[in-house]
């Protein structure tokens, strides 16, 4: 059951439920909106500092790593470590240089009580994101299954417990600190050694291909960020309403979990062979499937029973953008993008990509003066749409490969009629 791809579909799938679960447990404790909303707005700064170059690096790394001669491999690993610790520092300095400075929305960093030790969790925890791609791609079975089925369930504790008795996110985020940095000791411990050495042709071969990866991903990843800077400016930093929308501008955990698990996990797969790998491929998307498209429409059908309970009365209003949201499974189980990656076209990832955020921006703009929160929600999927539709006209055109070599296009579309029918359904 635990192979290695499942394994790091587990590990996505706890990360995204991990978010869930702050989400859920803020307001449980009777913490009102404004403070939900700095927790929120900190998570979104760690999203948009780190996503697209975290992102890029660690598919450039599953592209590479399996044509490396041997002792390249045991070379790049540590190389990796030094330049996700390098650019997470980066991306600190930014931040701390824009609160000194109070550049133009930064402001709204310095009232937060939770700031520091929020930086602390990300500078430790950022290049601590490599250690179970490390392992994946090492094929340490034993140590990926401890951390993929382990890492968040402990964090969550972690978070919790301190939490819990003293009602201070200070104290939930010390936890969380104190797991980052077990992590963090153990991939610099397990990566280096005496002979450690800094590889300039490794290093500057894995960059180069990562570079339109990362460029793909910051596009791509931008529509979450212009998102939530739209609605700040909108509606004047609204706090309340900022959490409003991000509670609704949640997809679910497990989805999202289990595409990107396979995703990233497929690619060597896909290098090494790539029919063999589609079919994999396919395999492992007919199981996602039927996981989560039933679970999908009952959460539909059923959005304004589960929601209030989960969320609480106060996020009522973000109902309607989850729902439309929700539509975004649809095209999600399409895994255009790994399969372009691996076959060594991505500069392909960062063109379409661009067109991607162009049409999100405007349609973004437009949805959100006309139809209000809602509107931003039906523009992300008409961007996701496109995406999906130039990826497959390009795999078409360049490998033959049509839809239903990489998913059973049947059950799809079965699945997808039903959630579609499922929206103008209410308990």
């Amino acid at each position: 059951m635990w192979t290695p791809i499942r394994l790091l579909q587990f590990f996505q799938l706890s990360r995204h439920f991990s978010v869930l679960f702050y989400a859920f447990f803020l307001p449980f404790l009777g913490f009102t909106k404004v403070e939900i909303g700095s927790f929120e707005l900190l998570q979104i700064w760690a999203f948009s500092f780190s996503f697209f170059w975290v992102s890029g690096l660690i598919q450039g790394l599953m592209h590479l790593y399996p044509s490396l001669h041997p002792d390249h491999k045991k070379k790049i690993l540590p190389i990796s470590i030094v330049i996700f610790s390098f650019f997470s520092a980066i991306s600190l300095l930014i931040l701390l240089t824009g609160i000194y400075f109070q550049l133009p929305g930064f402001q709204y960093f310095s009232p937060i009580s939770f700031l520091w030790i929020y930086m602390a969790f990300y500078l430790i925890n950022t290049p601590g994101q490599l250690l179970e791609y490390a392992l994946f791609l090492e094929e340490k079975f034993n140590w990926l299954k401890i951390f993929c089925l382990f890492s968040f369930p402990l964090q969550i504790l972690l978070f919790s417990i301190p939490f819990i008795f003293s009602r201070d996110l200070n104290m939930g985020l010390a936890g969380l600190l104190f797991w980052a940095f077990i992590r963090c000791i153990f991939l610099y411990s397990h990566y280096f050694s005496v002979h450690f050495s800094f590889d300039k042709k490794i290093w500057l071969k894995w960059l180069r291909y990562s570079f339109p990866l990362i460029f793909s991903a910051l596009v791509g990843g931008l529509a979450t960020v212009i998102n939530a800077v739209l609605v700040q400016f909108y509606f004047n930093g609204n706090a309340a309403i900022f959490a409003i929308y991000r509670y609704g501008a949640r997809e679910l955990p497990f989805v999202n979990g289990l595409f990107e698990g396979l995703g990233v996990g497929i690619i060597p797969s896909l290098v090494n062979h790539l029919q063999r790998g589609l079919l994999k491929l396919k395999k492992n998307t007919l199981f996602i499937l039927h996981l989560v498209f039933p679970i999908s429409i009952l959460l539909m059908i059923f959005v304004d029973r589960w929601f209030p309970f989960l969320f609480s009365n106060q996020f009522l209003e973000s109902i309607p953008v989850f729902k439309i949201f929700l539509f975004l499974i649809i095209l999600r189980i399409i895994p255009t993008n790994p399969v372009i990656n691996a076959i060594g076209n991505a500069k392909i990832l960062a063109f379409i990509g661009t067109f991607e955020l162009i049409i999100h921006v405007c349609f973004s703009i437009m949805g959100l003066k006309w139809f209000g929160l809602i509107g931003i929600a039906y523009a992300t999927c008409m961007a996701y749409l496109f995406e999906k539709l130039a990826g497959l006209v390009f795999l078409w055109r360049s490998k033959k490969i049509i839809l239903n070599d990489l998913i059973p296009i049947g059950w799809w579309l079965f699945y997808s009629i039903l959630l579609i029918g499922s929206y103008f359904i209410r308990f």
